[in-house]
């Protein structure tokens, strides 16, 4: 049987040799060359743009793996793992990291040249602003990474029926607050969607973080994902390797 690390590095050798990671990168790095290019900027509205931007590259990311992933490797995935639950940690853990770097790098960025440029914003960027904001921009990519995989190939096997599932519901998260604004008894969308944008209702048009809306979104988030992942991985549980 084979170590989880050494399966780990496994998986990610075949997520990176499939050229997955091309787009995303090419957008993260288009980004910050265009979010930044006018400044001063606003500190909320630089990491809840990063957020929004790792929400799309969380979706597009873990949808985009599990649907190249083939039957037979990942059986042997599985067979190699000891206990089996070794390969869903694998699993996760591998789309998760890649989220994981990708928000690292919108949320340093901004941080690093902030201490060399201090009027990169318009004004000083305080411990609270990265910690708030950075809960924000990983949150949403968790919420990304979640509703891309949960449509997986062997749960709806026509790929044009998944796209069009992970769009509907991800425009729906994006449009969440405005829909609930009109139509005030479709309030069960604040259970039943991830909370993508509200991030932007907290803040409003002000430039700071609430801490405690922070940490209810934070809650939210995790809450979103676990019950997501639980519901997937059950699910696929049953849906054997064709």
């Amino acid at each position: 049987m084979k170590s989880i690390f050494s399966l780990y590095k496994l998986k990610m050798m075949i997520v990176i040799k499939s050229a997955v990671l091309v787009i995303p990168t090419v957008a993260v790095v288009a980004f910050l060359g265009t979010m930044y290019s006018i400044l001063p900027q606003q500190i909320s509205s630089s990491f809840l743009m990063s957020g929004f931007l790792l929400f799309v590259i969380g979706v597009y990311t873990s949808m985009s793996i599990q649907m190249r992933e083939q039957d037979v490797h990942e059986g042997l995935f599985l067979i190699h793992s000891d206990p089996g639950a070794g390969y869903w940690l694998v699993r996760e853990t591998v789309i998760y990291s890649i989220m994981l770097f990708y928000g690292l790098i919108l949320v340093l960025y901004p941080v690093i040249r902030c201490s060399i440029n201090p009027s990169w914003f318009t004004r000083p960027l305080e411990s609270d602003d990265i910690l708030y904001g950075s809960i924000l921009v990983l949150g949403n990519g968790i919420c990304g990474v979640s509703l891309g995989d949960v449509f997986h190939r062997r749960l709806i096997p026509r790929r044009r029926n998944a796209i069009i599932c992970v769009v509907l519901v991800a425009l729906l998260a994006i449009c969440k607050v405005a829909i609930i604004e009109k139509l005030p008894f479709l309030k069960i969308l604040n259970i039943l969607l991830p909370p993508v944008m509200d991030g932007f209702d907290m803040v409003g048009n002000g430039d700071f973080f609430d801490p405690k809306g922070t940490l209810l979104i934070l809650l939210h988030t995790v809450l979103y994902a676990v019950v997501i992942t639980v519901i997937k991985i059950w699910l696929l549980r049953r849906r054997k390797f064709s």
